[in-house]
């Protein structure tokens, strides 16, 4: 081989490695794990306020990236990775809703991770003017009862536990006036004087809007069905890449803080 070959020969390596090199970059070698880029998260009601703080901030540590969130009960949720068959992750409203979507092939298992409690609470108008001070008190006569969707909702499905705990289920379902979509619904519900209490969880009930317009009565830990909020990246993801980065960030000391400012407590401490 003459020298002008071996040049000619260098040459082609040297490009066949760009190449390579630019494939990987782009994501092609790596199922699309580009770093910037759109993702979607599929992320349950009650987890708006903290959601949209943690999108705001990780989109702007990481110009060049947007995190499209759709938020809804935990029965939309699985809805829409059943039909739309795509998103990049999910945040829902209790980690249990993780076992169903796995039993579809729909999550990663390996990429699932806890982060948050949503802890049940009672909430009542503001004085709390029937003096409720019990899960059992909402099974009394004349009471209006607000619980969440019982079959769509991680909050309805908690206040069935808790009530078969207590005993009253029965006496609780003859006041329930009203089953809401949303966790959020419910506190409109009380703050606008349609039921006298209701159960949501403490992270609802303690920031944002309702904040000196009810009254909050904690449940007893024997008596309390406590859910965990955790995320789980879908097997339909097409930038894997950036959908580990915002659980990286939504699940560190610095994601944490933010849950942590908007009602929640980590499952870590």
């Amino acid at each position: 081989m003459n020298m002008n070959s071996k040049n000619m020969a260098m040459i082609g390596i040297v490009a066949i490695v760009i190449i390579i090199a630019g494939l990987y970059a782009s994501g092609i070698f790596t199922g699309g794990n580009n770093a910037k880029g759109n993702i979607t998260v599929l992320a349950g009601a009650g987890t708006m306020s903290a959601m949209n703080d943690l999108k705001a901030n990780f989109e702007k540590e990481n110009p060049g990236t947007t995190v499209n969130i759709q938020y809804g009960n935990s029965g939309e949720l699985f809805a829409t990775l059943n039909t739309q068959k795509s998103a990049d992750a999910v945040v829902p409203g209790d980690l249990t809703f993780m076992d169903n979507a796995k039993s579809k092939g729909y999550i990663i298992n390996d990429t699932v991770k806890p982060i948050v409690y949503h802890i049940p609470v009672i909430v009542v108008q503001k004085g709390n003017p029937k003096n409720i001070t019990s899960v059992q008190d909402l099974g009394r006569s004349g009471l209006k009862v607000g619980l969440g969707d019982t079959n769509a909702t991680a909050v309805g499905k908690l206040s069935i536990q808790i009530l078969n705990k207590t005993g009253n289920l029965a006496a609780v379902k003859n006041n329930v006036v009203v089953y809401a979509p949303t966790v959020n619904q419910l506190i409109t519900y009380l703050t606008s004087g349609q039921v006298d209490a209701a159960i949501v969880t403490q992270d609802i009930a303690t920031t944002g809007d309702a904040q000196g317009k009810i009254d909050v009565i904690q449940i007893p830990a024997d008596q309390n069905a406590i859910a965990t909020i955790g995320i789980g990246l879908t097997t339909f993801t097409k930038n894997k890449n950036l959908a580990m980065k915002f659980e990286d960030y939504i699940t560190s000391s610095q994601g944490l803080a933010i849950w942590q400012k908007h009602g929640f407590k980590p499952v870590n401490q």
